[in-house]
């Protein structure tokens, strides 16, 4: 039987749509699965990815794409930072300050892409942290990173492809516990919620 790394490192096999680049990050669609006992890595990496397929065409992911003038993938590059940063309210307005940034020129400055180059799982990382050489460190690197982080969900896919209006170009995860996150397009509101975040930790004893 072919082990869950054999068969990603071989995901050419998997049925990933042509635009896949050959990476089967992004394309493991989550969703709730019945697995008999006896089924090897392919076949279940291979039932994933058909539900992506399946998600894709539902949605018109590739012809709504190129409406909004981006290839499929890097609507899916998009949908997961959307998964990683925001909560399902939120997905919308922060596709919404994704193409803000990017259209501005700026860089995304996400800690969830430099979390994913350092396989953590963290939401504060430190300044040496946050320096990490890697094309997926978005305070270093300007545009999207190289692939998907995860695998999003429809709804964030939706959000990439239609997200919400507004001039937003920050938004900070102001208190995770209840899931408050607070939009702007001012950097003076920008440090002032980031200075409500560094409250939270403090409150928490991680500050």
């Amino acid at each position: 039987k072919k082990s869950l790394v054999d068969s990603l490192e071989s995901p050419e096999s998997l049925g990933l749509p042509d635009w896949a680049d050959s990476n089967a990050e992004g394309f493991l669609f989550p969703a709730t699965y019945e697995v008999a006992g006896d089924e090897d890595a392919q076949a279940v990496l291979t039932a994933l990815v058909k539900r992506f397929n399946q998600a894709s065409s539902d949605i018109g992911l590739e012809e709504r794409a190129d409406e909004r003038g981006i290839t499929p993938y890097e609507a899916l590059i998009v949908a997961s930072l959307v998964q990683a940063e925001g909560v399902p309210n939120d997905f919308s307005k922060v596709a919404r300050v994704i193409y803000n940034r990017l259209d501005a020129g700026m860089p995304l400055q996400f800690d969830s892409t430099v979390s994913y180059a350092l396989g953590i799982d963290e939401i504060s990382l430190d300044a040496d942290q946050l320096a990490t050489d890697s094309p997926y460190n978005t305070y270093e690197n300007k545009g999207l990173p190289p692939t998907p982080i995860n695998s999003p969900g429809e709804a964030a896919i939706e959000a990439a492809l239609s997200p919400a209006r507004g001039q937003w170009l920050y938004f900070v995860a102001v208190n995770p516990d209840t899931k408050e996150t607070k939009f702007t397009k001012s950097y003076d509101k920008f440090l002032e919620y980031k200075r409500e975040f560094q409250q939270y930790l403090a409150d928490k004893g991680k500050g």
